[in-house]
């Protein structure tokens, strides 16, 4: 499948507008439960590149991640919109109380959840809560995230794309498989990706949206000559985590 080039994705706001960004996260999340309903038991207990979680760990913090139990609060009036980039912008995300806290959330639901259902079938639970929750919503309101402040809808459903995205990365190193992230998560974690650099990475590295989204998230590490290339920006990299 042929990926979108950065100059046309950069010149639209957002990357992605209104129920596009819904779209991606449909499209991505079915991709991966296709994925995870194709495995065995025992792939579930494979260590994962995100330790200390295993693959059934992990996949329970990809559906919290994306897990809603109803429509966002509204925002109330006055505040300044933090677009998906800015999002991943707070400073709290690289301590490592943040982390830890993921790590120990993801765990203790895990623990409660997976002696009764399998991770494939409780990730599916998470997304079609999501996705039918989402589907009743205007995807331009401005709505309060907790700890981050208001934001578009379809700002925020674009950083759960990217959580797919990423995260679907971490499955796939783990099977040891090729990643299958759909066109529709490209197109809307591709502009979040070049506003977090700050520039469309330069045409000398050759790469596609694909190659962005693993070496933006951390998912593979950036080659000498990618350094090179880069100049300081590549001090930015991983661009998230």
């Amino acid at each position: 499948m042929s990926c979108i080039g950065f100059g046309r994705l950069a010149g639209r706001i957002g990357g992605v507008v209104g129920r596009e960004a819904f779209t991606a996260l449909e499209a991505e999340s079915e991709a991966l439960s296709e994925v995870l309903h194709g495995l065995g038991g025992s792939d579930f207990e494979r260590a994962t590149n995100c330790p200390p979680w295993d693959l059934a760990e992990l996949v329970v913090h990809i559906a919290m991640s994306i897990q809603v139990d109803g429509p966002p609060p509204p925002a109330t009036a006055g505040g300044t919109l933090v677009p998906a980039a800015g999002y991943y912008r707070r400073p709290e995300r690289d301590t490592r109380q943040y982390r830890q806290g993921n790590v120990d959330r993801t765990q203790e639901v895990a623990a409660a959840v997976l002696p009764t259902t399998s991770p494939a079938h409780w990730f599916d639970q998470a997304r079609a809560g999501t996705v039918t929750t989402l589907s009743r919503c205007d995807p331009g309101q401005v709505v309060d995230i907790s700890g981050v402040g208001p934001m578009t809808l379809t700002d925020w459903v674009i950083t759960r794309v990217m959580s797919l995205a990423a995260h679907g990365l971490d499955v796939a190193i783990t099977l040891d498989r090729p990643p299958w992230t759909t066109r529709a998560a490209l197109a809307a974690t591709t502009p979040v990706l070049v506003a977090l650099l700050g520039m469309p990475p330069p045409p000398e590295l050759g790469w596609d949206d694909r190659a962005l989204l693993a070496a933006g998230t951390g998912r593979r590490p950036l080659t000498e000559n990618e350094r090179r290339t880069l100049g300081p920006t590549h001090l930015r990299f991983p661009l998230l985590s």
